[in-house]
């Protein structure tokens, strides 16, 4: 009795979800492939579905770009290489300066590298 109190508090923990409203209506739309394959790579480039990517357009009007494919890339990688300088800062505070200085350099070339090529 005791354990199924704990397990229902695990649940009820947090924030309650927000409830999302069903799509339960449907348009029918019929396009030429030519019209169909550019709101499809239209999608893809914002990194959505193409019937995500119409729906707001259709609601909406315009989609706004959050972030592109190649910037969430960019972003991935450029949070490894601060995760990276991170444990070096931590390393150095630890053995000296002199011991990790190599590495800094390395992974600040890599940083600007990977800046210019943008």
């Amino acid at each position: 009795m005791e354990r199924e109190n704990k397990l229902e508090a695990k649940v009820l923990r947090g924030r309650p979800r927000k409830k999302k409203e069903k799509l339960s209506c449907s348009i029918n739309l019929k396009l030429s492939e030519k019209d169909f394959n550019s709101v499809k790579e239209k999608a893809e480039k914002l990194g959505m579905k193409a019937t995500q990517y119409a729906r707001e357009m259709i609601l909406k009007g315009s989609v706004k770009l959050r972030f592109s494919l190649e910037d969430l890339d960019l972003m991935r990688k450029l949070s490894g290489m601060a995760n990276n300088l991170n444990q070096i800062a931590r390393q150095a505070n630890k053995s000296g300066l002199a011991n990790t200085a190599m590495e800094v350099i390395s992974i600040t070339t890599k940083i600007k590298k990977l800046l210019d090529d943008r």
